[in-house]
């Protein structure tokens, strides 16, 4: 299997990355940071983009467009001490990153009927909307009026992002689903972490939960998607559609 597409070897290396970021927030290793952790979503992309490049749909492109903002969202956020303003930007691009995921999720909806198990997305989307909403109710008085409406946006587009892999359930193949749900449950996890650390009270675990969290949830979503257009009932699926 070529480089590229090897999954073994860009798990190694994403995880690795990983790793060296967390090492590097740890220790105030600034420039082990300015190399571990803009190759993150760089390795990432580049695998999920090698194998699911002969299946490419709007699916595959938004899933790829997700991971292209969260690589520009981890790239500013690095520098997010030096002023609040590239706080700011970094939320906009993982603002993008959710909407694309939100948007892929749904678009894999859409291509599929909803099954039985409809009442099983509705419990998990009403846990996850219950979460969000308690935890903003929580966390918006803390937040300095000026960033209140970028911040809500941002809560919404997560929850949003969140309940659409909900009802992913038996639309998709069951690994698919629960990869995806799972890293969606991260992802929204890191970025409470990282709230809850920036405006109400300071984590101690903040300085390695948030990229734990966020590197493990992005890796898992973007295995869940590969999982689904690589199944060989949906490539067959999508040949029959396309004859």
């Amino acid at each position: 299997m070529p480089l590229l597409k090897n999954t073994s070897i860009n798990a190694s290396i994403y995880f690795l990355a990983l790793i060296g970021t967390i090492v590097a927030q740890l220790n105030g290793l600034v420039q082990l940071q300015y190399v571990c952790k803009p190759l993150l979503m760089l390795v990432l992309s580049s695998w999920f983009y090698f194998n699911s490049r002969r299946v490419g749909d709007r699916f595959t492109l938004l899933i790829q467009a997700g991971l292209f903002f969260a690589w520009v969202g981890d790239v500013i956020l690095m520098f997010a001490d030096r002023d609040p303003f590239f706080f700011l930007v970094g939320l906009g691009a993982f603002f993008m990153t959710q909407l694309c995921y939100t948007f892929a999720f749904a678009h894999n909806i859409a291509e599929n009927h909803a099954g039985p198990g409809v009442f099983v997305s509705w419990l998990i989307a009403a846990g996850i909307v219950t979460f969000s909403f308690f935890y903003g109710w929580t966390l918006l008085p803390m937040i300095e009026e000026t960033i209140m409406l970028p911040v809500i946006f941002y809560l919404v587009a997560i929850t949003a992002m969140g309940v659409a892999a909900a009802f992913r359930y038996r639309r998709t193949f069951p690994l698919s689903f629960l990869l995806v749900l799972v890293g969606a449950l991260l992802f929204i996890t890191s970025d409470a972490i990282l709230a809850s650390d920036r405006f109400v009270r300071h984590l101690d675990h903040a300085s390695w939960s948030i990229m734990l969290t966020y590197g493990i949830g992005q890796f898992m979503i973007a295995a869940g998607c590969l999982t689904h257009v690589l199944d060989p009932d949906e490539i067959r699926r999508k040949a029959v559609l396309t004859t």
